[in-house]
């Protein structure tokens, strides 16, 4: 099809009124010296009506939206001065001032406007759930913990002798007890992440001390089944970073404790070492100074069908796995401070390393840019 035949054709078309979008001349007084017919039906103005108007009085701050798409090179949002109606404004500069081109866009406005009306209220809900849950927390913690306490008095004899059969049942009392406050404390810290609701404070700290730190808050949990671990430090890390250490450790304490939960028995080998442009590259993590921290052991039951769904505890919400349950709550926990820390997170199952669970995060918080 040669579109030079058609338009030889059709040269009696009217081409400048016949456009399907409404186009202005605007001096550079922000004066309309010339409007097409569409651009008049847009306005509901009679035909010839729209020039020597400023474009001020047609649109809320006409003129500067139109050097502001002029310069950026970007379609706005224009509202009509005489009713709800709201244009796509497109501009580019000419020698005597601006051609500009709209687009009856109130309907996409509107829907667009309500939807955000809508989310916002959504954030709003969940932020104020995710407060009143963590402020409920110490109300759940106590009993729950003195449920623990008492039934471990039991145990040890402190009200009296007991039977093996009430040994046997206040020891169920005690795990239950266990993994529901477990459970709750994991929820509460999703909800402290969510909500943003963790301590945010930016310090420069050593993340080799952090880490040991971890790994022996942690020891009462690996040591009561035939669980080491490893940790190593890149003798070329710089350890001092400047980061969200409170953000930083609790996102670590979860990894790690997702990992002693998983095996029974063998080696958690945690690393750290500086990331590797190369590494980040192939993974199109757009980093430049950044630490990489893997935890990976070759005995985790984790499969690799749960990898896609690993750091989403809304996806597995209908499981029957308390344990399943849990992992997903400090998952997804982990998942949102790493985004706090303007860092990445995944997981992989590899040979030789076998369950691997990867972070890097910028070795300098991006606030202090």
């Amino acid at each position: 099809m040669d579109i030079r035949k058609i338009l030889s054709i059709q040269k009696n078309i009217d081409i400048q009124n016949n456009l399907p979008d409404g186009v202005l001349l605007i001096g550079t007084d922000a004066i309309i010296q010339w409007a097409n017919d569409v651009a008049h039906d847009l306005f509901r103005v009679e035909e010839g009506l729209l020039s020597a108007k400023s474009l001020n009085d047609i649109l809320e701050n006409g003129y500067g939206l139109v050097k502001n798409s002029a310069n950026t090179h970007k379609a706005l949002i224009a509202k009509y001065t005489q009713g709800e109606e709201y244009f796509e404004l497109t501009a580019r500069e000419t020698e005597e001032g601006y051609i500009v081109a709209l687009r009856d866009s109130t309907q996409n406005y509107k829907r667009i406007t309500n939807i955000l009306e809508e989310q916002e209220s959504s954030q709003k809900i969940n932020s104020d759930k995710n407060c009143f849950l963590v402020k409920l927390a110490n109300e759940f913690n106590s009993p729950i913990q003195s449920i623990i306490g008492f039934s471990q008095a039991i145990i040890d004899g402190m009200g009296g002798n007991v039977s093996d059969k009430q040994i046997k049942y206040a020891n169920i009392i005690k795990k239950n007890s266990s993994e529901l406050l477990y459970f709750f404390s994991k929820l509460v810290e999703l909800s402290q992440s969510e909500g943003n609701l963790i301590d945010r404070d930016i310090k420069h700290f050593n993340i080799a001390t952090l880490l040991d730190f971890i790994v022996k808050t942690n020891k009462h949990i690996y040591q009561e089944k035939p669980v080491n671990i490893e940790v190593e430090i890149d003798e070329n890390l710089k350890r001092s970073i400047y980061q969200k250490e409170t953000i930083l450790k609790l996102m670590i304490n979860n990894l790690l404790e997702t990992l002693i939960k998983e095996i029974e028995i063998g080696t958690i080998n945690i690393s750290v070492s500086n990331a590797d442009e190369e590494f980040l590259s192939a993974r199109n993590i757009p980093l430049k100074s950044a630490i990489q921290l893997t935890m990976s052991s070759t005995n985790v039951t984790i499969l690799e069908t749960e990898l896609q769904t690993l750091f989403n505890p809304y996806a597995v919400v209908d499981s029957a796995n308390k344990r399943t349950i849990s992992r997903a709550l400090a998952l997804g926990t982990a998942s949102n401070l790493a985004k706090e820390l303007n860092g990445v997170i995944w997981a992989e199952i590899l040979p030789m390393k076998g369950f691997v669970f990867n972070v890097v995060i910028p070795r300098e918080n991006a606030n202090n840019e």
